[in-house]
């Protein structure tokens, strides 16, 4: 779980910081967007989505 929250969190923070920087699209996220009509920040919510899991995987971890 761990390394998927990582993967997700580079994939979705780094194609909204290099919209916001930049003003192009980078990873799978911009892949998706070419082919289906997605909102503006879908980048950062799949980098939260990221931190989220990463997250809860190092909860996890700890406990155990």
């Amino acid at each position: 779980m761990m390394i998927a929250g990582v993967l997700l969190m580079i994939q979705g923070f780094g194609n909204a910081l290099t919209r916001w920087l930049w003003g192009t699209d980078w990873g799978l996220v911009s892949v998706a967007e070419r082919t289906t009509d997605l909102p503006p920040w879908t980048g950062a919510a799949v980098g939260l989505l990221g931190l989220a899991l990463a997250a809860a995987a190092g909860l996890k971890g700890r406990r155990a």
